[in-house]
This record gives structure tokens, sequence and C-alpha cells, in this order.
């Protein structure tokens, strides 16, 4: 990076609003828009070779302290300069903090992933909200999760709502979209389904008191739930007990649920 940001360019802004609006372009490029003073700080610490390009308003730079100038110059990556009302067109934020970045995608090695003897893994089937999706992929990662698997027609993980819910953690959680349930059995890990409790041999979360080692949580989306195949090809089903007329969680207030409860459980000696 020069010692002043570049003027950033009519052709370069209809780019970045490409990257925001089309995920045909963010899977054809791989990658995607981060916005947020906070998350991309971080990244810029963390780990800058993730960063393809920083693009900042005038004042966005005069309100920072002179340290973060000095950390967006050591970092190495292109700085462009964009004026308030353009880059607020290209936001997908109600009010722009001012400064986003078009970060690469993270990759993953799914094989070095099922190589460990122990897995703690989750899978999302058809999860199509933003935010939920944004959460799942926080809690997820805090909690330690090996991994997340999502079926196909599930909500972009890049889709900038996602990313802004995520508070940074992509980096943090593999991530193998377009799994299909052939695929998930294929994992040699016992499915564990979160279910409305209305079926058959579905038990309350609290009477689990072990888990096998190698183990995927498979959650549904709040409309639909699971779908009955991913439910068939359970192991175990349970339920997370409601007080009556409450039909449902949010999809992500019960993965984080299950996810606490289940995480905290002993591992068994072998797969069940």
């Amino acid at each position: 990076m020069t010692s002043s940001p570049r003027t950033v360019s009519r052709n370069f802004l209809s780019h970045i609003r490409d990257v925001v609006k089309t995920k045909r372009t963010r899977d054809r490029e791989r990658v995607f828009v981060l916005e947020g003073t906070k998350p991309i700080l971080e990244l810029l610490q963390s780990a800058p070779q993730h960063i393809v390009c920083l693009v900042v308003t005038p004042t966005f730079l005069e309100r920072q302290p002179p340290e973060v100038a000095q950390q967006m110059v050591s970092s190495g990556c292109t700085v462009h300069s964009c004026p308030e009302h353009q880059l607020a067109q290209l936001s997908d934020v109600e009010t722009s903090s001012g400064v986003l970045a078009i970060v690469h995608q993270p990759t993953w090695n799914q094989s070095a992933i099922l190589a460990q003897p122990k897995i703690f893994g989750l899978y999302g089937d058809m999860l199509q909200d933003p935010t939920n999706m944004g959460t799942i992929i926080r809690t997820a990662a805090g909690l330690n999760v090996s991994a997340l698997w999502l079926a196909p027609h599930s909500v972009d993980v890049f889709n900038p709502k996602v990313v802004r819910a995520t508070a940074g953690a992509l980096f943090q959680l593999p991530i193998f979209p377009h799994t299909s349930l052939e695929e998930l059995q294929n994992l040699d890990c016992v499915i564990m389904a979160a279910d409305a409790g209305t079926s058959e041999g579905c038990v309350p979360i609290r009477a689990i008191r072990s888990i096998p080692a190698r183990t995927v949580l498979a959650i549904g989306s709040e409309s639909r739930g699971l779908s009955e195949p991913v439910l068939d090809a359970a192991t175990v089903r349970f339920t997370i007990p409601l007080k009556p007329g409450v039909e449902s969680l949010n999809a992500a207030a019960a993965t984080a649920i299950a996810l606490f409860q289940l995480s905290g459980l002993p591992v068994e000696g072998g797969k069940a």
C-alpha cells in the first residue's frame, strides 16, 4: 500500500456492487465483502493475506488513530478511497462505518477433518434465513464445532447479511456447502437429529448422557424442520422440551442450545 489511498474507479465500484449483490460473482472469483471496522481490523491483524483490498472514505481515515492507518500500511493491502455517498450505495448496512473489504473466501480440507478420530459436526438442512445462518456459524465456531456441512439450496454463507451476523467467525469454522444426504451419510459419523418431538423414538435432549466420538448434529429450518430423509437417516432423534403453547424455537436458538448441551457430554469409547 502506498502512503495515500488510490481513488476508486467507476468500473471497480461496479465490480464491488456485483460482489455484494450476486452469488455468481462471489463464486466465480471466490471472494466476498466484509463490512464493519472491528472485523476488518481484526482480519488485518490476524490474516491480512485474506484481504484483496480495502475501500475507505476520507472521513473514516480521519477518525482513526494513527496506529490504525499504520496497520493498513504495514498489511500491504491495496486501499481505495471512495466518497461517502458512493460507499453508502455499496454498503449492505443502513449506516456504513466507512470501510469495507473484498476478502478471499476461506478454503478447508475436508479430508483432514474427517481423518480426525473425534468429530463434533453440524449439518444444516436447507437453512434459508441469512441472520440465522450467520448466528449459527458464530455459535458453532465458539463451541468448537469441527465443521458445518450444508444441504444444497441453503442460503449462501457469503451473502452480506450472513457475513455480518457471523461477526468474523467465517475464518474460524470449516464450512462445506452443497452436501447431499448421501454425502452426509458417507462422512462415517453418527447423525443426531433435532426433531419437533412428534415422531416415535424421539427423546428429550437431557436424556442423552453421552455422544459418539464421531457425531454430526442435524438442524432444520423453522418453517420446514428437518426433511424426512434426514430424520430417517438419524441414529438418534431428540427434542428440546418447550412450554405448552410454544410451537418451536428459532433455528439459531435451537442450534445454540443443542450444541451447548451435547458438547458438554462425555464421548463414548467408539461409534454408536
